[in-house]
């Protein structure tokens, strides 16, 4: 829910359910705002892989570099959210065949892998990567929609690999995206960013149980996501975060941030985690000039570059700024609830069925 209005998710067995504060389980973003508790009407379980009748069929299209965990991102999307194929750009990493391999055959089959050339020369790093990566995602969005167009898809959504889809009311993104009206050929997914319990934290996805809701406090981008409508023939990319037409004019849009209840789909963004992979990334983009750097609107991210540059070069690394501990906590004061400038009403809790997609994985028939 969102300010004053929220929804039960409690089994429709419980037909009583009291609106009060112990409700909230703790976890009230608006703490003091008199409530609406509704009941949420009965819809069939998103653990069905079944295809049902009326729903939207959805892809997701993403570019991937050392991901933190691809096989349970797939299995989160292909199973649990009912995302019907993935398109996937693959850039620089090494572990993906194994991954791949031991995928189950069916999970497989919904996903076309495009490979990336290896960049040449010593530095593997790509030159400026925050500016040639948007244009990299631009590219593989254009041909996942043209790809999806003759696959029969309805509707694509650009994600990266450290995102993921989520529904708070737990329905199946083609159930969301087939309540669109006619006419509105793009769906704007507000995001989040997932605050981790702590600087240990290594399953990033399954250890997580919180994410700030509150933009003006994000690290990262604030500007969500896009899912656009296949068929418009006209959708091409403005970046990573929407689609225009081929004037550059916004399509008919729909903000899923403005539903009385609040989205019912939202974008987690699950940035820079474990710490190994903050390292990883911010030492990649550091291959980026000063001026350019300081052009990047976000003070984590620059900061972040500046940090790698320093300490991963020589004598640097033996800065007390350098050190193991110095650097755990910089990660630490932006991304757990030890960020000094997080309050209780920024946060909202991330449920997610980890043991359930974990048993739906392991129940597929042996290959």
């Amino acid at each position: 829910g969102v300010g004053s209005r929220w929804v039960t998710t409690s089994s429709p067995v419980q037909r009583r359910h009291l609106c009060t504060a112990s409700s909230f389980a703790g976890a009230d973003p608006s703490e003091g705002v008199p409530k609406e508790c509704w009941c949420e009407q009965s819809t069939p379980s998103s653990s069905s892989e079944d295809s049902r009748s009326g729903a939207a069929r959805v892809a997701v299209v993403m570019l991937s570099r050392h991901p933190p965990d691809l096989r349970l991102w797939l299995e989160y999307h292909l199973s649990y959210m009912g995302v019907e194929h993935v398109f996937m750009q693959v850039e620089d990493t090494p572990e993906f065949n194994a991954t791949w391999k031991a995928l189950h055959p069916s999970r497989q089959r919904r996903v076309t892998v495009w490979p990336a050339a290896a960049a040449a020369g010593t530095d593997k790093r790509p030159a400026d990567d925050y500016e040639t990566l948007q244009k990299r995602q631009v590219r593989a969005m254009s041909r996942a929609k043209e790809a999806s167009a003759r696959m029969g898809i309805q509707w694509l959504v650009h994600i990266d690999d450290d995102e993921l889809l989520y529904a708070p009311l737990h329905r199946h993104v083609g159930d969301i995206l087939a309540a669109m009206p006619r006419g509105y050929d793009q769906a704007y997914i507000p995001n989040s960013e997932a605050v981790y319990p702590s600087v240990d934290t290594q399953s990033c996805f399954a250890q997580t149980t919180e994410m700030n809701v509150n933009a003006f406090k994000f690290a990262s981008y604030a500007n969500g996501k896009a899912a656009v409508r296949v068929t418009d023939a006209a959708a091409v990319p403005a970046g990573p975060h929407q689609w225009r037409d081929l004037d550059g004019a916004e399509l008919p849009s729909i903000h899923l941030d403005s539903q009385p209840f609040g989205a019912p789909l939202m974008v987690v963004h699950f940035e820079s985690c474990p710490f190994s992979r903050w390292e990883d990334k911010y030492w990649e983009l550091g291959n980026t000039p000063a001026w350019k750097v300081n052009r990047i609107p976000f003070r984590f991210y620059r900061e972040s570059i500046e940090k790698m540059q320093t300490c991963k070069v020589g004598v640097s690394q033996q800065a007390p700024a350098c050190s193991e501990e110095a650097l755990r906590s910089f990660w630490s004061s932006w991304k757990t609830e030890a960020n000094p400038s997080l309050q209780r009403q920024d946060l909202m809790p991330i449920r997610i069925p980890w043991s359930q997609i974990a048993a739906s994985a392991a129940s597929l028939p042996s290959m």
